[in-house]
């Protein structure tokens, strides 16, 4: 059958080599010039760089599998990072035992109940058990305010902002329960591509068109069409619209712009799931800079009053020898397009940031910056509100063949490179299981 791809991030990526492995004839439509979604990467100081912080965890057995199977596992490294945690400005090594009980900012008493907290965490298994409950809810209940407003409220604001009181306690089970695959007493393994993600990306592009896959690029899809078929009319900035016939349409993008695609098809309680999906955006800054920030890979953020949830040195990660010895720090900072931050330029935004890296690390100053990138993702982070799993759509619609694989599919898991191409790779078994039963009826 011919199938249709609606977007090239991994999660296209990925149904497409399930789909043509399985003898489909497959057709992927990107808007942009380039595949793989926010994994995408800049040319910088003579090598390539995520415009996203990446790495992977210990666990996240469908990129290491994808990683073998494009035989570039030669350029996986799995380096030992510590993780810091910035309250009162000051930054503490924080996410090992023995980090936690050099912790000022809690008492004796405070730390075993967190410890014991954490570990009660990393052993539920069940996530329906947390669904009805918010973060806040259940974090309050059992290790009291204190702990909560001193290291995870401040955690929950820097990600969702006004709709933290709101947030699932499932979304915080994800996240410490992924993490601690990768934990050892020294700190976290995680792993990196020596010279990128682009490798996987770009060994991954070209295995797809070999297989004869057709990806077209710097697409405008103008309008899906159904007769016996579904057409779709796109333009790719010939004077004249295209068209073309497919079996089955596959969406992978957004859902804000999968209705304004696919309105005609989607009925009324599928739209109104829809509705309710919101999303956080992004701006992440990346900083190339003549001096190291901290010796910590990744800081959490815990004062309230600094405009930004993150600071990771990406050469704490991988040696700055691979940057002509230069340093790598990206700024990570969620928030509503609304957000006074959203809207400035990156000289403005610098300049708010300097203030407090500043005060953090006196010794860093724009003086030090040789370098500053900033970039935006709209859709990058669902809002995980409570009972969740009752709001995403199925992966199919109803009454049609056109399938549903997109970021909010991916619950209870955290986005992520693993969790698209697992996405990816179910949804692709169902559109198998579809031809097949067909098959059978004929």
């Amino acid at each position: 059958m011919k199938v249709a791809i609606i977007g090239a991030g991994y999660s296209g990526l990925s149904i497409a080599k399930e789909l043509v492995e399985n003898g489909q004839e497959v057709t992927i439509f990107e808007k942009e010039n380039y595949v793989g979604g926010m994994v995408n990467t800049i040319d910088i100081l003579d090598t390539r760089l995520e415009k996203y912080y990446r790495h992977i965890f210990k666990s996240d057995k469908e990129v290491i599998n994808l990683i073998k199977e494009m035989e570039i596992e030669e350029n996986l490294i799995w380096p030992s990072t510590k993780m810091g945690y910035i309250i009162n400005n000051k930054i503490y090594e924080f996410g090992t035992p023995i980090s936690l009980l050099k912790f000022k900012e809690l008492n004796f008493l405070e730390k075993i109940i967190f410890g014991f907290n954490i570990i009660n965490l990393k052993l539920i298994n069940n996530y329906k058990k947390l669904e009805n409950v918010t973060a806040e809810q259940w974090l309050k209940k059992r290790i009291g305010n204190k702990i909560y407003s001193k290291i995870w409220e401040p955690l929950l604001l820097s990600k969702f902002g006004d709709e933290k009181e709101k947030i699932s306690m499932v979304w915080l089970w994800g996240k410490i329960k992924l993490r601690s695959t990768s934990s050892t007493n020294n700190g976290e393994q995680l792993g990196y591509l020596k010279g990128s993600y682009q490798k996987l990306t770009d060994s991954l592009y070209q295995y797809l068109v070999d297989k004869k896959v057709d990806i077209k690029l710097k697409i405008n899809i103008k309008e899906i069409k159904k007769e016996n078929k579904y057409t779709i009319i796109y333009n790719d900035n010939d004077i004249e619209d295209k068209k073309q016939e497919f079996d089955i349409v596959v969406s992978t993008i957004d859902y804000k712009n999968f209705v304004n695609l696919f309105n005609k098809y989607i009925d009324e309680e599928e739209l109104q799931k829809i509705k309710e999906i919101e999303y956080t955006a992004a701006r992440t800054m990346i900083i190339v800079s003549d001096i190291s920030f901290s010796p910590f890979y990744w800081i959490n953020v815990g004062n309230k009053d600094i405009p930004f949830g993150g600071i990771i040195e990406h050469t704490n990660l991988v040696s700055k020898d691979n940057y002509k010895q230069n340093h790598i720090i990206y700024i990570s900072n969620y928030m509503t397009e609304e957000n006074k931050l959203y809207k400035m330029t990156k000289e403005e935004l610098l300049q708010e940031y300097i203030k407090y890296l500043n005060k953090i690390n006196h010794n860093f100053s724009m003086k030090n910056i040789k370098q500053c990138y900033v970039f935006d993702e709209q859709y990058a982070q669902p809002i995980i509100k409570c009972n969740y799993s009752n709001i995403i759509l199925d992966n199919k619609l109803k009454n049609e063949n056109i399938y549903i694989c997109s970021m909010p599919q991916i619950y209870p898991e955290d986005r992520g490179m693993n969790y698209a191409i697992k996405e990816g790779k179910n949804t692709a078994k169902k559109i198998l299981d579809l031809i097949q039963n067909e098959s059978k009826e004929l």
